[in-house]
């Protein structure tokens, strides 16, 4: 079989950026009630290459934080809140929109993608790229970062069920955003809180 054509995955994540659509290779499928849906690889991708953008309604923090009051636990987890140019975004994609990256779950042991933000003609873009090579089949993740999700608690329970764990609260967005920012935003300061590598790296693309 024919080996595909190495494309710059910056390049590549810049040309789906701006035409606001998803790439072929990718496919939803439901999971189980506790998961729900996740994305699906049904081809094979390579260590490096560009697979999807969390796309969404870019907001600023003010209005962040005013649909923070009315959405419902469910919606809020959709809110991807991140630091560019020493200002607080937020990427809301609570909207069903058909887009994919919405989609993609948590996987803080071994996920296979890693999330990145660039600019393109000024303006953030979240985006997923292969941190190993990818199988079809094989259900795309990515580390949310260092919170008690709740779902991780689930898992926790699912290999111990002697254990009998009290159910935790999913932590605030705000409590989210203070990690996230601090572990992408390295190049302005070093956070006292986090420990960890980051999880969202900043990736330069300059808009023609």
């Amino acid at each position: 079989m024919q080996r595909r054509r190495r494309i710059n995955p910056k390049e590549d994540a810049k040309f789906y950026v701006t035409a606001g659509r998803d790439k072929a290779g990718l496919d939803i499928q439901y999971i189980s009630a506790f998961k729900g849906r996740g994305i699906f690889a049904t081809t094979p991708f390579e260590k490096g290459e560009f697979l999807l953008e969390y796309r969404g309604e870019l907001i600023n923090k003010q209005e962040c934080e005013k649909r923070q009051r009315l959405y419902h636990s469910s919606l809020k987890v959709f809110m991807f809140e991140f630091r560019f140019n020493g200002k607080l975004w937020c990427v809301d994609a609570a909207k069903e929109d058909g887009s994919l990256g919405r989609l993609v779950n948590d996987d803080h042991i071994n996920p296979n993608t890693k999330m990145k933000y660039f600019s393109v003609q000024g303006k953030p873009h979240l985006c997923l790229f292969a941190i190993r090579d990818i199988s079809p089949g094989e259900e795309i993740t990515y580390n949310y970062g260092d919170s008690d999700w709740p779902w991780r608690s689930k898992d926790l329970d699912e290999e111990m069920p002697q254990k009998s764990p009290e159910t935790e609260s999913p932590p605030s967005t705000k409590e989210v955003v203070e990690q996230l920012s601090s572990m992408h935003d390295l190049q302005k300061k070093t956070s006292e809180k986090i420990q960890t590598s980051p999880v969202l790296d900043v990736l330069t693309v300059v808009g023609k």
